[in-house]
């Protein structure tokens, strides 16, 4: 007779230009095209990991974003920036990114960054720092937009040549006010990296006349700061000028394009993307749109997203009468992801992939999926559930292997042995396997096995043991393997 287990559910004043950082009311594109590519690629890293950054462009809010090393993707997520590991010492990695919308539509991939990751203990490659393609638009009789592509490791963009003297930035485009009609100037940009060691750049320079008009700006807006936070927005207050000719509204750059205009001394930016940093201009205009010198603020956005997504296509194949393979995928970074057969917990993994075992025969399982989230931001909601049936067989099964440890290490090979205690109680075990996510990385006889992983890496092993008519006991509780690595002198 069959058995079935079932499930219980668990259940300021704005104004935006245009489509930039559109939130869920501003209206569709009428061209079905994918969002832009992401641009601006920074990547830093030491030793085995690394922080890959990104910007993008403005547009429909992408959904998510993925990460690919060659064509392989690496990793999701939902803000503009993603930890990678694992990524092992002295070799040169070269990523790209891809944005991707509500309806699943991915851009084009990015241009690649690249680079070398050093020897722990040493510093890692400082890759030149240069810009490209400066150029100037969105003149006015008082202001130009001055943008570029950053080039090599973080750094800082330095421009001089204004009325207000060197002004600095991070971002790849700067606005630049307080100037004076049909005037001509020469604005010199210089790119220096964040590391020691990169050798220094000549400056790059471009030549601009403003536009013919009267004469006469504000001041900079005063004590521009970040008043307030979300997950997706920034509000940004500031003091009126205290000069200059009667500031009547205020605009809003991000990289020298201009995101929002507001009549009052705060504006809200919505749209955006969770634990990223933004860097924008706040200037003056006048009653005949005469603008100011900039007054920067920046700051970020909150970390956890208020509605984190959940696990998506989730599927479950029976493997035999004791064990499961789900796999799903998730457009977000986690830490790991836990199984649930009603509220009970059967199985974790760190992948987006796992194998369930110990379960009864000829059963039916609603499974379902949740993340758990980076920096104490807590678990996603738990995925739609997928129904599996196991086969038919024995209802005996092992004992759940206990007390799974490293008993040594070689780093020189990478090999690790793991011993472990089986239980007496339960079916005899024959043999154990040892699981990576879904993957059997080793078979043996005894509770003890050699096994050679990647070296400087972290991984993630759980064992199941195994009865004569081959069914599998519930898997043990993880062990978390740091896989030693002597670089050669």
């Amino acid at each position: 007779m069959r058995h079935v287990r079932s499930l219980a559910g668990l259940t300021g004043v704005l104004v935006v230009l245009g489509a930039i950082w559109a939130g869920p009311a501003a209206a569709r594109s009428e061209v079905d095209d994918p969002p832009p590519a992401p641009t601006d690629l920074v990547l830093v890293g030491t030793g085995g990991s690394a922080l890959l950054s990104w910007q993008q462009p403005p547009g429909e809010r992408a959904r998510s974003f993925r990460v690919y090393e060659g064509t392989t993707e690496v990793a999701r997520n939902t803000t503009t920036s993603v930890a990678l590991t694992n990524l092992g010492f002295a070799r040169t990695r070269t990523y790209t990114v891809t944005a991707v919308d509500t309806e699943g539509r991915e851009s084009a991939p990015s241009t690649p960054v690249s680079r070398t990751l050093g020897i722990s203990g040493a510093p890692p490659q400082c890759l030149p720092a240069g810009l490209a393609t400066l150029s100037a638009s969105q003149v006015t009789p008082s202001a130009v937009t001055l943008s570029w592509v950053n080039v090599g490791d973080p750094g800082t963009v330095t421009v001089t040549g204004g009325p207000d003297g060197p002004v600095s930035t991070g971002s790849s485009g700067i606005r630049i006010g307080g100037l004076a009609p049909a005037t001509t100037y020469t604005f010199s940009v210089v790119r220096r990296p964040h590391c020691s060691g990169s050798p220094s750049f000549p400056a790059t320079t471009v030549t601009v006349t403003t536009a013919p008009g009267r004469s006469g700006t504000p001041t900079a807006p005063v004590d521009a700061t970040v008043a307030g936070r979300t997950d997706r927005t920034l509000t940004l207050s500031w003091t009126p000028p205290v000069a200059g000719t009667p500031a009547t509204r205020y605009a809003i750059y991000e990289s020298g394009r201009r995101v929002a205009t507001t009549s009052g001394t705060s504006a809200t930016l919505r749209g955006l993307y969770h634990a990223a940093w933004y860097t924008y201009q706040v200037t003056a205009l006048d009653a005949r749109g005469n603008e100011s010198p900039a007054g920067t603020v920046a700051g970020y956005t909150a970390t956890c997203q208020a509605r984190p997504p959940r696990p998506a296509l989730v599927t479950a194949v029976a493997l035999s009468a004791s064990s499961v393979r789900l796999d799903w995928t998730y457009d977000a970074a986690a830490m790991s992801y836990t199984v649930y057969a009603g509220d009970e917990v059967v199985g974790t993994s760190v992948g987006s992939g796992t194998v369930v075992s110990g379960l009864a025969s000829a059963t039916s399982y609603r499974l379902r999926v949740a993340a758990t989230l980076p920096n104490g931001c807590g678990a996603s909601p738990t995925s739609a559930a997928a129904w599996v049936d196991t086969a038919a067989g024995p209802a005996s099964r092992p004992a759940r292997p206990t007390d799974v440890r490293l008993a040594s290490g070689d780093p020189f090979t990478g090999t690790m042995t793991l011993h472990w205690t089986q239980p007496a109680d339960g079916d005899p075990a024959v043999a154990y396997r040892v699981y990576r996510g879904a993957d059997v990385i080793a078979t043996n006889g005894t509770n003890q096995v050699a096994i050679a992983l990647p070296k400087a890496t972290t991984q993630v092993v759980t064992i199941a043991a195994v009865n004569a008519a081959g069914l599998e006991s519930a898997q043990s509780a993880p062990l978390t393997v740091q896989v030693p690595y002597l670089p050669p002198p």
